[in-house]
């Protein structure tokens, strides 16, 4: 007990000052682009020195990755919530919490940033490169386990190939937007309606 109470309050007060600094990129991402936020910015507005920042992210794209994983699950709780809202739809969930994703991200500080072409190259390449493709896999994994855990009948290599599917046209969606989020969600619906209802029609005896 002795040792291992060290070691809780050390990841206690790791976890706040991510947190912390996070939250300070997000509030300062709501006002300016990404590419006219510094290091030094992000680490005044969180109360921290730049040591300690460079310490904890190391660099500018580490910073970038972590914003958008974080933004991505906050992004993905409204998402559980709307799924549970339509618990007893699945298209009906999947098609809602699109809209959601979209309506929300659409203002969202991480999306108005990658659209900084002058700027946002760190944002970009968490999106865009193999190196950071664990943003997109991380956001379908959770959606894949909330989807999972709402009906856990469905087959689960349907699971994660829709809920694939779902995070790559949502991030395509909001990086280039053709129509509003409920147009998008309409869409979605009629190409997954087919697939959905054959994923969850009883297996022949």
């Amino acid at each position: 007990m002795i040792e291992r109470a060290p070691r809780r309050f050390a990841d206690a007060a790791r976890t706040l000052l991510r947190e912390t600094v996070l939250g300070a990129t997000h509030e300062l991402l709501a006002e300016h682009d990404w590419s006219a936020v510094t290091m030094a910015q992000v680490a005044t507005a969180a109360g921290v020195s730049r040591q300690t920042l460079y310490n904890e992210f190391g660099n500018r794209s580490e910073l970038a990755l972590a914003y958008a994983s974080w933004a991505g699950d906050q992004l993905l709780d409204e998402v559980e919530r709307c799924v549970a809202e339509h618990a007893d739809d699945l298209l009906d969930a999947l098609v809602a919490a699109f809209t959601v994703f979209l309506d929300i991200g659409k203002g969202h500080p991480l999306i108005r940033s990658l659209g900084d072409r002058a700027g946002a190259d760190d944002l970009v390449a968490v999106l865009a490169t193999p190196r950071h493709s664990p943003i997109v896999a991380g956001a379908s994994v959770r959606l894949a386990t909330i989807i999972d855990t709402t009906w856990p009948d469905l087959p689960a290599d349907a699971v994660e190939a829709a809920s694939e599917l779902l995070v790559r046209l949502a991030v395509s969606h909001l990086l280039l937007p053709t129509g509003t989020p409920e147009s998008a969600a309409e869409q979605v619906a009629v190409v997954l309606a087919p697939f959905l209802a054959r994923i969850q029609a009883p297996e022949p005896a």
